[in-house]
């Protein structure tokens, strides 16, 4: 009897455990409004460092995504440089879209919003910042990211296509000066996804949401499934930082010490 009892226990408390995890990813979904409300961050073209950092973005990041319905619901570099509103150790939003030259969805850094005064490229939110240069068609942003480059966009095959400019993070800060991407009169850099992989300017269709959250870690495991099957190449996973797989492993030996934990035998020990 009394093992009939425990058994009804044992099965309501997994029933409950089953419930609440479902519960969880309704509301995130319904929060979200796009689904799967996650991501998995594959390559390193977000990270600042080879070495884990809290609050960044790095390989085997889960990313939470929250749908946009307009422009105005993401915070450009350029918005969020006057505010003094940044996100994953930058100003403005990194989004994620569908990048037509790469048959992926990219995660980068919206830098600023391009539009057009008839054949004149305009910048959202442009009312004279000193950092901010415009030469016919390039667009020059000084002392920009963690290495503090400039940051040289040429929007000349681009004319009346309006949409965000995106960057990588680690892409702006580690090209080569000996790179076709590097500009020696301004001493700038061509970093920008649409000069790198000569796509359009990110548009809403593009876009399938902003990262608003992220969980570090934890898609190291999907990662490393893929690499057994060959999907995850080399060129990534060699650049995982340092430290990630610690913090996973510790991550991993405390959500089982939760699960296997014996509540009941330390209640009736404590009771006692």
């Amino acid at each position: 009897m009394k093992s009939a009892v425990h058994d009804r226990k044992s099965l309501f408390a997994s029933l409950a455990f089953i419930i609440a995890v479902i519960a969880i990813l309704v509301s995130l979904t319904a929060y979200s409004g796009v689904f799967p409300p996650a991501s998995v961050v594959e390559s390193y073209s977000m990270e600042h460092s080879d070495k884990w950092q809290y609050g960044l973005i790095d390989e085997g990041t889960v990313v939470m995504v929250k749908k946009v319905s307009s422009v105005n619901d993401i915070t450009t570099y350029v918005k969020g440089r006057e505010i003094n509103y940044s996100t994953y150790g930058e100003f403005g939003n990194v989004i994620l879209y569908h990048n037509s030259a790469l048959g992926v969805v990219t995660i980068h850094r919206a830098m600023f919003y391009l539009y057009w005064n008839g054949t004149s490229p305009e910048i959202r939110g442009y009312h004279g910042q000193p950092y901010i240069h415009i030469y016919g068609d390039s667009i020059l942003l000084d002392n920009i990211g963690y290495a503090h480059r400039n940051l040289i966009v040429n929007v000349s095959g681009y004319t009346g296509d309006s949409g965000f400019i995106t960057v990588g993070d680690h892409n702006l800060a580690c090209l080569p000066e000996d790179s076709g991407y590097y500009n020696k009169t301004y001493n700038a850099y061509y970093a920008s996804d649409q000069n790198i992989w000569g796509i359009r300017p990110v548009n809403l269709t593009d876009i399938v949401g902003k990262a608003y959250g992220y969980i570090p870690w934890i898609g190291l495991i999907k990662l490393n499934i893929l690499r057994m099957e060959g999907k995850w190449p080399r060129e990534y996973y060699t650049h995982v930082p340092e430290y990630s797989y610690d913090g996973l492993f510790l991550s991993i030996i405390a959500f089982l010490a939760v699960i296997f934990f014996p509540y009941r035998k330390a209640y009736t020990k404590i009771k006692g």
